[in-house]
């Protein structure tokens, strides 16, 4: 028996038609978003492929029809977060007189917290994709040393470059963790002054 319409005119969807199947880089793409959430939540060791199929909404063979393992999956996931990282700081205002600013940073946390989590939570502490997480430092450190080289004496400068970027890294992790984006705003300015008042004290210090 045939399935009925549902609506008039024009409307031909059927009751019970199967969703329409996504396109292989759409389909890629859906399940690194999957990953992305799973791994957020365990890092890579705690998550399995199950839970990687769960949250993409796929089987275990889709998945690997995508992925030839756990790892290659993962490291798709870094990469997505180092591609975000790279778009942020790209803008024309994504540095300041102390580097990257709090806003670029919480842009590239916003734009996917979960790849954001996974690369400064996760893969900073696991030694097979660490370096990732030290790609994503370099990025920093490369913007932050220039920025900070004129208001820093010399022999404070590799603490102070490392200093501030690991503030503001985990100042962003744990906003959008804790925080409420209708004062994303507010965030950035006490974040900033903060890095001003560090910055002035590191100066005096010669």
């Amino acid at each position: 028996m045939a399935r009925t319409a549902v609506g008039t005119g024009a409307d031909t969807t059927r009751v019970g038609a199967p969703p329409a199947r996504l396109r292989r880089p759409e389909r890629r793409a859906a399940i690194i978003d999957g990953a992305a959430r799973a791994f957020a939540r365990g890092g890579f060791a705690a998550t399995s492929m199950a839970d990687v199929a769960a949250a993409s909404g796929v089987t275990h063979l889709i998945v690997y029809r995508h992925f030839e393992s756990k790892e290659a999956l993962y490291e798709a996931v870094l990469e997505r977060a180092l591609e975000l990282l790279a778009v942020a700081l790209s803008d024309t205002r994504a540095v300041g007189s102390h580097g990257p600013t709090p806003a670029a940073l919480l842009g590239a946390a916003r734009a996917d917290r979960s790849v954001f989590e996974v690369l400064w939570r996760h893969a900073t502490r696991e030694p097979d994709f660490a370096r990732f997480a030290d790609r994503a430092r370099d990025q920093l450190r490369a913007v932050t040393e220039t920025a900070l080289a004129p208001h820093v004496v010399a022999e404070h400068l590799r603490w102070a470059v490392r200093a501030t970027n690991a503030y503001v890294v985990e100042a962003v992790l744990v906003w959008v963790e804790d925080g409420d984006s209708r004062y994303d705003e507010r965030f950035v300015a006490a974040t900033n002054a903060a890095l001003k008042a560090g910055v002035r004290s590191w100066a005096k210090s010669s």
